[in-house]
């Protein structure tokens, strides 16, 4: 872009919009600028605008480090600044209850003096805290950091002097690196099966439809399942749902309440995990075995986070398929191929039989040409 108004935000956004036929992202991260977040509440009118966690973090840094008191002395001030930024921490993660919150951040705010950051930052809370973000569908990202690895990873393949046609070469190049690792990711997750701790129906049938990443952290939450407590409140298929440690000295989280609809195959659960990450919780999943549901139901098995995310087709404007470049599979299949291939002669060599044996299959094909 020529600059970075507001304006030429809308144009990027609204670009982004007619390239993706309209659809608007569920969520969207950026850092503190003023002029995207004023394109993005004209264009996104959708989204969840979000704030990076990383970036406040480092203006938090920035401005509470300079926090001093002239009755103090040095080593005073240097744990007054850690112990600000602790609470600080703890007011964008540890916090669930919306009062407990806004209790933690007074108390902060009373030990800083003149601190209008502070004062800024809370206007926003309901962008980073993690209270206000309970049903904010993210997948665990709370960050800015992927679009800022793939601008480290252009920007070493960049000069300032490169014109418009020799970035974009370089831009593709990156690209196609990308595009490489990603389709060995999504071979070795078709190749690989999941390594399964418990052969129970509903962990077999993750593992089929999950990728690797997915399974291992929907099995994790299936094992916090088999440590839950729970009781039950009233007659309605209502429960609360405790989960004990499963390291060291018996410990219980805090109580969350689940509702189940037999039914329906449905739970609602208070800690809201579903929502956020697209994966059932250890308290959801544990109400489903006392409902006697003994396979994930199918809404609670997301696309976007299975081995067929990939499959199907997709159209641009004019509602013609895009077809997936298969120069790509096509290397993947041969690095495979030549890395099989290569051991196998490295053995052959060592026999004569196996040399002409290998000898004739490579020159019959040729023949048949």
């Amino acid at each position: 872009m020529f600059d970075e108004t507001r304006d030429s935000f809308i144009w990027l956004f609204e670009s982004f919009l007619a390239a993706h036929n309209g659809r608007q992202p569920r969520t969207i991260y950026t850092d503190q600028d003023i002029a995207m977040g004023k394109a993005i509440e004209h264009v996104f009118t959708q989204s969840y605008h979000g704030l990076c966690t990383f970036h406040i973090m480092q203006n938090a840094v920035k401005h509470l480090s300079s926090v001093k008191d002239e009755e103090e002395d040095e080593v005073e001030d240097e744990e007054k600044e850690t112990h600000i930024l602790t609470d600080f921490g703890a007011c964008m993660y540890g916090y669930e209850d919306k009062a407990e919150f806004e209790e933690a951040f007074d108390n902060m705010r009373q030990k800083v003096h003149k601190q209008t950051w502070l004062d800024s930052i809370y206007k926003v809370k309901e962008k980073w805290a993690e209270c206000y973000m309970r049903d904010v569908f993210s997948l665990g990202v709370r960050s800015t950091q992927l679009s800022e690895s793939f601008n480290n990873a252009l920007k070493n393949h960049l000069k300032s002097d490169f014109h418009i046609v020799r970035f974009l070469m370089h831009f593709e190049r990156t690209m196609e690196v990308k595009r490489r690792k990603e389709l060995e990711s999504e071979f070795e997750a078709r190749k690989k099966l999941p390594r399964i701790k418990m052969f129970t129906p509903m962990l077999v049938q993750a593992s089929k439809v999950y990728t690797r990443i997915i399974f291992e952290a929907f099995q994790g939450e299936y094992e916090r399942s088999m440590a839950a407590c729970c009781r039950v409140l009233d007659g309605n298929n209502k429960f609360g749902v405790a989960i004990g440690s499963l390291h060291g000295d018996l410990q219980f989280e805090e109580e969350r309440i689940v509702i189940g609809d037999p039914l329906t195959q449905t739970i609602s659960c208070s800690c809201g995990m579903f929502n956020r990450a697209g994966v059932l919780c250890g308290h959801g999943l544990k109400v489903l075995d006392l409902l006697n549901i003994k396979t994930m139901p199918t809404h609670y098995v997301l696309k976007r986070l299975t081995r067929e995310a990939r499959n199907g087709s997709i159209q641009d404007r004019q509602g013609r398929n895009v077809v997936e470049n298969p120069k790509l599979e096509a290397q993947l299949r041969y690095q495979d191929l030549s890395h099989k291939f290569h051991n196998l002669a490295h053995k052959a060599a060592n026999y004569l039989e196996c040399c002409v044996l290998l000898e004739n299959a490579h020159v019959i094909p040729l023949l048949h040409k």
